[in-house]
């Protein structure tokens, strides 16, 4: 009986030992992720730069390298030059339709419903809006408005591209929200 309680506190200590080193990995990946943004930032900044003066980045010998973390629309334009992006729309964040999940003590906001899957098979209740607990509803607004401003900055970085495409082949030019 002894052997089967110690097989069983193994188990669950492996199961947190696992979820504490996946916990630094996301981290380490999280901020790995942030610096190449930085550098997505820089090498834009360049380019405007570039554009402004009248040269290429080839001219000034730069050349970008594929192994850097580049958004969508960039990897869209430089593997269709010639074709159309997607034409951006903003999609406004319906507070009702969300869906949120505790973990850690911590009210969290559901990203994508893949995300959902995985939450419950790891044994983490995921629950609409309507289930908030009372004692987490002031942590609501600041996830929600989290989420918004993500939207907003990916929209308006595709907006970016959508108007360099639109100013070439006379399509509509989009405003930024």
């Amino acid at each position: 009986m002894s052997i089967l309680l110690d097989k069983r506190e193994l188990k669950k200590a492996a199961k947190e030992l696992s979820v504490t080193k996946i916990n630094e990995v996301i981290s380490i990946l999280n901020e790995v992720l942030t610096d190449r943004q930085r550098e997505i930032e820089t090498i834009e900044k360049l380019k405007t730069f570039a554009k402004e003066q009248g040269f290429t980045l080839e001219q000034l010998g730069y050349k970008l390298s594929n192994d850097a973390i580049i958004s969508t629309e960039t990897v869209e334009t430089e593997s269709k030059p010639s074709g159309r992006p997607t034409k951006p729309k903003f999609k406004t964040i319906n507070v009702e339709s969300q869906f949120f999940y505790v973990e850690d003590g911590k009210l969290s906001l559901l990203k994508t419903h893949t995300m959902k899957k995985g939450l419950i098979d790891r044994g983490i209740d995921v629950f609409p809006f309507s289930k908030v607990d009372k004692k987490f509803s002031a942590q609501v607004q600041p996830l929600l408005d989290s989420a918004t401003a993500q939207a907003t900055e990916s929209f308006n970085a595709k907006v970016d591209v959508w108007n360099e495409w639109a100013k070439v082949h006379g399509e509509e030019i989009l405003s930024k929200k």
